[in-house]
């Protein structure tokens, strides 16, 4: 039992470890680069539907787009707060 709880502390502490390495400046860029592309490409998508069809894809782009970006900063900064 002591064994399996040793483990398992181990294994929770590398996960969370990983966690706490800041992204640099070039990760940050390329990630950031990946993220308008994905934005583009789900908006260009959205071009061949119509009226609120349309709008309804575009908003859905705008707010994938806005949570990994949001995620994205707090990946490169992150913050000791806890909200």
């Amino acid at each position: 039992m002591k064994h399996q709880l040793l483990m398992l502390t181990v294994a929770l502490s590398c996960t969370f470890a990983g966690h706490a390495i800041a992204m640099t400046k070039v990760e940050y860029k390329t990630e950031k680069d990946r993220i308008s592309g994905d934005y583009k490409v789900a908006k260009d998508k959205c071009s061949s539907l119509k009226a609120n069809a349309k709008d309804i894809c575009v908003s859905e782009a705008k707010g994938v787009d806005k949570v990994a970006k949001a995620e994205l900063e707090a990946k490169y900064q992150p913050s000791s707060k806890l909200a």
